[in-house]
């Protein structure tokens, strides 16, 4: 017997690869970013994020997984002429969306331990946006 999706999970499924992809867009390249970074602390707060990006992939994979899907992702080219404000403006955007779309997770599922997995990655996603708009102070 082949086990066939519902719609719902299937629009489930689709959200968490949204987020994934979003999450793994800049991953690549923060280690290069962060090198750029001269100021220390500016720097620590740049590689954090990373750090934080590598884990939320991994559970929105995980999630994708368990439910059934298969992980999306793509990664974008290294920001061109290196503006680090222009590339912190535009990771606040995706921090901000990574945010709804985690919320949106949560509210979508009526699995418990991914509900509590994304509420607990949208409290994360707060603090990321607390923390790019620290290195954009910073960077000015």
């Amino acid at each position: 017997m082949v086990k066939t999706k519902s719609a719902a999970n299937v629009q489930l499924l689709n959200v968490l690869n949204q987020t994934l992809e979003l999450e793994y867009t800049l991953i690549i390249h923060y280690p290069r970013i962060a090198e750029a970074i001269r100021d220390v602390v500016t720097k620590q707060l740049a590689q954090s994020l990373g750090t934080a990006s590598i884990s939320h992939f991994d559970t929105v994979s995980k999630a994708i997984t368990k439910l059934g899907g298969v992980p999306h992702w793509s990664f974008e080219p290294f920001p061109q002429g290196l503006d680090l404000k222009k590339i912190f403006q535009l990771q606040l955007e995706k921090e901000r969306l990574a945010l709804k779309l985690h919320q949106q997770i949560a509210g979508m599922t009526l699995d418990l331990s991914l509900v509590d997995k994304f509420s607990t990655l949208s409290k994360e996603e707060g603090l990321h946006i607390q923390t790019v708009e620290k290195i954009l102070s910073r960077l000015t």
